[in-house]
């Protein structure tokens, strides 16, 4: 059985949006545009329009992406709702205004206007929109790259309107990235020397995976409720060690922190929606194993408690390195620094 989820919204008759349920014993789609089309068939009121991409369990998806790959990706309970909600007029009909607004430091690029329409759904694929309403969308940066390529000559003029913006970036999570934004991104770094600094994880986390052993972390940790912020190996060792754990809508969202460093109240905004998220999750603690990440959450707590205008009240922030320590049985002297107080 296939289940559709599919979001629905019409400013001029409705209060709020809603997921309308649709079900298919047996279905044969070649993409989400022939679901589309079965689904108007039966719903004459639903409208796509001339709409080319959408998310599908929150991943961006073409509409032209083969549907055996999508339902192999995400199984066949899918949820399929628009690029960005807020700016719907009518179920996956959405207002581009912000989107061309943006085009404007390129103003003296109108012949290229063309291929920049192309580059929409990559405009909405990154949460910064809704922080900083003069930023030029990832969008902004595959076409500086492809100006670059076509204007040679033009470079410097190029490189300098997107340089302020590329600390912005945070990678699209597109099913199949169409515009290689990474590849792009990359270039543009290299183009301007601006070196790009790996994800560091804590060392003695990952050093000791390599040998698990059950027998060496008598630490009760089965009442525990563990959120865990983007890492796959910390997931398996919360697992390993018996405790329960809690999966969060925005595990994988960036969390700012390369940001802050420009642009703190971007970087609090981004970070504040992912600990929040993890809080309210029901989960005891967020585990983190990302240096960067774990300053971001634990050291600018206090920051985001106040942006949201929220409390974190007993909630707190541990590392990978300290769980590893925790659940050995070993006394870790690190808690004591934390912001937001351990309390096991």
């Amino acid at each position: 059985m296939l289940e559709i989820y599919l979001f629905r919204y019409d400013v001029k008759i409705d209060i709020a949006s809603y997921n309308k349920p649709y079900f298919y014993k047996d279905y044969n789609f070649k993409n989400i545009k022939e679901l589309f089309l079965d689904i108007q068939k039966n719903d004459p009121y639903f409208e796509f329009g001339d709409v080319k991409f959408l998310k599908v369990n929150d991943c961006i998806i073409s509409l032209d992406n083969d549907f055996n790959e999508i339902v192999a990706k995400f199984g066949k309970v899918l949820t399929i709702s628009p690029i960005i909600e807020k700016r719907v007029v009518k179920d996956f009909i959405i207002n581009k205004d912000d989107f061309i607004k943006a085009f404007k430091p390129f103003d003296k690029f109108q012949s290229e206007m063309g291929y920049y329409l192309s580059l929409e759904p990559l405009f909405y694929s990154s949460k910064v929109i809704n922080f900083k309403e003069d930023f030029i969308g990832n969008s902004g940066f595959v076409f500086a790259k492809y100006l670059i390529e076509k204007f040679p000559t033009r470079q410097d003029e190029i490189l300098s309107i997107v340089k302020e913006w590329l600390a912005y970036y945070i990678k699209p999570k597109f099913l199949n990235d169409p515009f290689n934004t990474d590849e792009c991104v990359k270039e543009l770094k290299g183009l301007l020397g601006i070196k790009i600094k790996p994800k560091e994880k804590f060392q003695y986390f990952t050093d000791l995976l390599e040998n698990f052993n059950k027998n060496s972390y008598p630490a009760d940790f089965s009442k525990f409720y563990i959120a865990v912020y983007d890492d796959e190996e910390a997931e398996i060792f919360v697992k390993n060690i018996y405790a329960k754990l809690v999966n969060f809508e925005l595990k994988n969202q960036n969390c700012g922190s390369k940001i802050y460093n420009v642009d703190k109240e971007c970087g609090v905004a981004l970070a504040s929606e992912i600990l929040f998220d993890a809080f309210d999750s029901g989960s005891d603690f967020l585990l983190v194993n990302d240096k960067e990440a774990f300053e971001m959450f634990d050291k600018h707590s206090k920051e985001i408690e106040s942006y949201t205008n929220r409390s974190l009240h007993d909630y707190y922030v541990i590392s990978a390195d300290e769980l590893v320590k925790l659940a050995k049985g070993e006394h870790v002297d690190t808690l004591k620094s934390h912001t937001l107080k351990v309390r096991l």
